[in-house]
């Protein structure tokens, strides 16, 4: 089924989340008389990835990925795998907030090893969520995996950012809604840890977590009916 919107081209995303893991990639056109408009495809499942990433350091351009989780929709685990970092030698910082120490990476393989089968993970996938996930695709990028190496342009949903959408909560200093904790989020959406927070799986899924409940809520106050109310521009 393919469904016509009308509307800005966030109200077209927005949509495209109320539809859920169905909604396919969209298309938004300009029209003549001004304004946008998107179609939704809904009828085939999209496959969708979610992922995380734990590091040394917060510099994709000197630090390194220590561990990387992937998981699916339904949150089946498709990767989740530690690394040894190839340049650095010991991370303190990061080894107080993530729990890796050099140790326990020691005899773990670098990144570079599994980098086809990542590539093909993220290859595959139509939608990749993650927490702040600009971070974990700039480290990924850095080793030269990212979702626009591939010839397709899958949609990235930043969940920290859709989050704070849902809040609306402002920040006048940074002109731009206040973000929240990955733990903090967790703990609104009601969500119960499979581990400890911070491990990178751990992350994957408390983030999965998070991006249904605030699909959930968007489904709730505005559609249909709401979102008809609040969107008067959006045509089904």
């Amino acid at each position: 089924m393919k469904i016509r919107i009308d509307g800005t081209p966030e109200e077209i995303e927005q949509a495209a989340h109320i539809f859920g893991p169905s909604c396919g990639p969209i298309k938004i056109t300009k029209k003549r008389e001004g304004g946008n408009f998107g179609y939704l495809e809904v009828d085939e499942r999209q496959k969708i990835i979610c992922l995380d990433c734990e590091t040394t350091g917060l510099d994709p351009t000197e630090d390194e990925i220590l561990s990387l989780s992937i998981v699916d929709w339904d949150g089946n685990v498709l990767l989740d795998r530690k690394y040894k970092p190839t340049r650095k030698t010991e991370w303190p910082d990061a080894q107080r907030v993530n729990g890796i120490s050099p140790r326990a990476v020691a005899k773990c393989r670098d990144i570079w090893a599994d980098s086809t089968e990542i590539c093909q993970i993220i290859g595959e996938a139509d939608e990749i969520i993650g927490y702040n996930v600009g971070f974990d695709l700039g480290f990924l990028d850095a080793v030269r995996i990212a979702p626009y190496n591939f010839g397709r342009k899958p949609r990235v949903t930043d969940t920290m950012y859709e989050f704070a959408k849902l809040q609306g909560d402002w920040d006048s200093a940074r002109e731009d809604y206040k973000w929240y904790k990955l733990t903090e989020a967790a703990q609104i959406a009601e969500y119960e840890w499979t581990d400890k927070a911070h491990g990178s799986l751990a992350d994957a899924l408390a983030c999965l977590a998070v991006q249904k409940y605030v699909d959930a809520e968007w489904r709730r106050l505005r559609g249909p009916e709401g979102i008809q109310m609040l969107y008067p521009n959006f045509r089904y």
